[in-house]
């Protein structure tokens, strides 16, 4: 069970995306804390020594959560095409820590005055410091995204569904007719998510005021795809499914096909083989 949760796919932290953004915000947080707490000997020195001493110890914290995060994370845990989840979230937390801790512990053999610092003790409270420094920023941005940690949704999924759903102001409504002279079908593309085919008939998964509505008129495939010709945002994507690109929340798959989740759908929509060109080519125009 814990093993799952920690697989659970996620956003990633801003500042384990960001180098430089995690340099700008550690080595701010650090030259703060140095500042407010000054937990070394800083207090019997000069001011003007001082200050700059605190300007070091900000900017090699500053330098350390840079250099852990570009050199470390990004590499080994941030791999292309690969998820994030809890788990390397929880890791690169500790790579970062490890990184800050171990250098504000060295740099004091540096910066301070002469003294026994090769201790326990010394060493721990390094990392203690360390803790105190990172926390807030990087715990900020960790919970903008904390309803994802527990979400049961796929993570883009769960993005999608904070956005609201508004319609444009002056859409057009679409009318598919049927072979029965009396059947046609009205709905508002934003409304559309995809179209299946089950036989002699064609279903539509429409979602109108959050509620998803199956409509079915009797046609085929292949004359519904030539009377929704034009918009760009709609694909044939296997022969019995033409699919919304711009309801797509998540897929998984390979060169060889996808499986695809729609928002509000709970069935996957496939992708075949010899559409997997087109379905990525067009794909990279709307996500």
């Amino acid at each position: 069970m814990q093993s799952n949760w920690l697989k659970k796919e996620i956003p990633q932290n801003f500042l384990l995306q960001k180098p430089w953004a995690a340099f700008a915000a550690v080595t701010v947080f650090g030259l703060l804390f140095m500042i407010i707490y000054s937990p070394f000997a800083s207090g019997q020195e000069a001011e003007g020594r001082m200050v700059g001493k605190l300007m070091v110890y900000g900017l090699l914290v500053g330098a350390s959560a840079f250099l852990a995060t570009w050199a470390i994370v990004h590499p080994l845990l941030s791999k292309k095409g690969s998820f994030w989840n809890i788990g390397k979230e929880l890791l690169a937390f500790a790579v970062v820590l490890l990184a800050m801790g171990l250098t504000i512990y060295f740099a004091a053999f540096l910066l301070e005055p002469s003294a026994d610092r090769w201790n326990l003790p010394t060493f721990l409270d390094s990392f203690k410091y360390a803790v105190f420094i990172c926390f807030l920023p990087y715990v900020f941005f960790s919970l903008i995204h904390f309803p994802f940690w527990f979400s049961n949704l796929p993570v883009q999924e769960e993005f999608f569904k904070r956005l609201p759903m508004e319609r444009a102001e002056h859409e057009p409504l679409i009318n598919i007719s049927s072979k029965l002279k009396k059947e046609s079908l009205d709905f508002y593309l934003s409304e559309l998510l995809c179209i299946s085919s089950e036989g002699n008939y064609v279903v539509f998964y429409l979602q109108k005021a959050d509620k998803l509505q199956k409509k079915i008129i009797r046609n085929s495939m292949n004359e519904v795809e030539v009377q929704l010709q034009g918009h760009a945002c709609l694909l044939r994507v296997h022969r019995a499914f033409l699919v919304n690109l711009k309801k797509i929340t998540h897929k998984k798959g390979n060169a060889l096909g996808y499986r695809l989740r729609l928002h509000g759908l709970d069935m996957e929509v496939p992708v075949s083989r010899n559409k997997v060109k087109d379905f990525e080519e067009k794909m990279a125009e709307f996500h």
